[in-house]
């Protein structure tokens, strides 16, 4: 048998047009999206340091899975003291930082076990993009 290298495909970013923003958590949280939504807020606050709130840009993955992040230029400090992280990184990394994290919080705290197949796929689906990212490093600096 002969195996042959195959090039993975690289999963690319699209920005969610303003016409589709109403059903972007929706599509990805389903019913739990009031918090997925909130968890994100939240999260933000928490670990991003002078978050002053903002406009926050929504991304679908080419692998299905999907993130947001504000729309800024802005270096953006990440520090997330249980982890021993004090990252500088762009609005887009933090963004995928904080929803993996949303997406940990959720599986361990609300979403039941019977729920959970579908949450597991999307944080798997963003983590593999966060590992072909520029700030790769940073990212998992963050979430370790």
């Amino acid at each position: 048998m002969i195996i042959q290298d195959q090039e993975s495909t690289p999963v690319t970013s699209t920005i969610v047009a303003d016409a589709d923003r109403l059903d972007f958590f929706p599509t990805y949280f389903g019913k739990y999206f009031m918090a997925g939504e909130n968890l994100l807020y939240v999260h933000a606050d928490r670990f991003v340091q002078n978050y002053q709130r903002g406009y926050w840009n929504f991304y679908t993955l080419s692998n299905g899975g999907f993130f947001a992040a504000l729309d800024t230029d802005k270096e953006q400090h990440v520090v997330i003291a249980d982890n021993y992280c004090s990252e500088r990184m762009s609005a887009e990394a933090a963004g995928v930082t904080l929803m993996l994290f949303v997406l940990g919080r959720l599986l361990a705290a609300r979403i039941p076990e019977n729920e959970s197949d579908r949450f597991i796929d999307l944080y798997h689906k963003l983590r593999e993009f966060a590992l072909e990212h520029a700030e790769a490093q940073a990212i998992l600096t963050a979430i370790d």
